[in-house]
């Protein structure tokens, strides 16, 4: 007779714990409960299990912490992370810190099963962390996803009650008399038309959010670059308009060109022309003199997105290269080894992690950074399983490409 596999269940809701014990015990898995990570820790103390499994949020102890102390006290014990609160960034975290997999609840009897017979039959791989990287893993502040005394000031005790560590009730909201699904708002007109509204319901646009939008761009004189400034590009009006005064965004256009007036345009000329003493002085942003070290590529079929991180990265004196298509990105990942590549996920031609493949195999050391529009649960699990750092979404902010390279490059050091 087969020996049993002893699972090890980490949860403070008991009866998660129950059910997920009567799902495994039919399959030859001897279960131990534990509701909480304390008590998890003090049973692996005492007796050796094959598999941990671990929800993510619990009082005291979150999972990632426990799965920390697991792998660093009992690595060869194979771990399994499940939530209510899945996230891209906890999934690649947990895969960092060695679960084999992040399982969203709810899941069904047969998604825990099998994920599990391909845990302990070595079927899952651990994500290549190193041990220094692992160390730098951010795990705080999971423990709890609100505050309940600040929760019950909006919306009052009984709806506090009715909260669990990892479900969330139901609530319905009455909507107000006269609310017009299609404009999503109180329309006395929608009222008089006797509660609907044909016009909108045929284009799907409200008739008088269109006619005020119409108004608006009357009275106004060029393009809205406020609305610009932000669609494509990884950063936002304030934080061009504080670096660069707003001067230099009042001028700005699609397709990211600054113009002025051909009157301000000559004056600007002739004021170059003027001897140096005689030139207004003008706000200037500061590069750092000397240039950071590390090679860069910035691959990503979005051009404009590459200059903005090319321009990011700049002010902190990283020259990086940009490869806008698949065969380009190939090109150049073949012949030079880059210390970081930050990476689209989808591109023309690209199927899956296709170029995070290449970049692994040609070279391994590479750091690589994930930058993505559609970002998604398996892609953060998959990605972090052939070795990535990082995992944006877009859009992003000058701040977070700039601390997820010094991120890279710290990992590195």
């Amino acid at each position: 007779m087969t020996e049993k596999k002893k699972v090890l269940v980490v949860d403070d809701e008991k009866n998660i714990c129950e059910n997920v014990s009567k799902i495994l015990s039919k399959q030859n898995y001897e279960v131990v409960q534990a509701e909480g990570a304390r008590e998890a820790l003090e049973k692996m103390e005492g007796e050796s299990f094959s598999l941990l499994l671990s929800d993510m949020v619990m009082p005291g102890m979150n999972g990632l912490e426990l799965l920390k102390r697991v792998k660093k006290e009992w690595p060869l014990t194979k771990a399994l992370i499940m939530t209510a609160y899945a996230s891209t960034d906890t999934a690649v975290k947990a895969m960092q810190l060695g679960a084999l997999d992040y399982i969203t609840k709810p899941f069904t009897p047969e998604e825990l099963r099998d994920t599990i017979n391909l845990a302990v039959s070595d079927e899952l791989q651990e994500a290549p962390t190193t041990r220094h990287e692992k160390e730098k893993v951010n795990i705080i502040g999971l423990d709890t996803p609100f505050d309940a005394d600040e929760v019950a000031k909006y919306t009052g005790e009984d709806y506090v009650k009715r909260l669990g560590p990892s479900d969330m009730p139901v609530v319905e909201v009455k909507k107000p008399e006269n609310y017009c699904e299609v404009g999503q708002r109180v329309c006395d007109i929608f009222a008089k038309l006797g509660k609907t509204c044909k016009a909108g319901l045929k284009t799907g646009v409200c008739p008088q959010q269109k006619a005020k939008k119409g108004k608006s761009a009357e009275k106004k004189q060029g393009a809205d670059v406020k609305r610009l400034i932000g669609i494509d590009m990884p950063f936002n009006y304030e934080e061009v308009s504080a670096l660069t005064g707003p001067e230099y965004i009042h001028n700005l256009r699609a397709g990211e060109f600054a113009f002025m007036p051909y009157e301000a345009l000559k004056q600007h000329v002739e004021q170059m022309k003027a001897p140096m003493g005689a030139r207004a002085e003008a706000d200037v942003i500061e590069f750092p003199r000397q240039a950071a070290e590390g090679s860069i590529l910035v691959i990503d079929d979005e051009i404009n997105i590459t200059h903005n991180i090319q321009r990011i990265l700049a002010k902190e004196g990283y020259a990086a290269e940009q490869a806008v298509t698949k065969d380009e990105a190939r090109e150049k990942i073949q012949n030079k080894p880059f210390d970081l590549v930050l990476l689209d996920l989808k591109m023309p031609g690209v199927k899956g992690m296709e170029l995070l493949k290449t970049v692994k195999s040609h070279i391994p050391e590479t750091r690589v950074i994930i930058i993505t529009g559609y970002g998604s649960i398996e892609t953060a699990k998959e990605s972090a399983r052939l070795g990535i750092v990082d995992y944006l979404h877009k859009p992003f902010t000058p701040d977070e490409i700039r601390s997820a390279a010094e991120k890279a490059f710290t990992l590195a050091a």
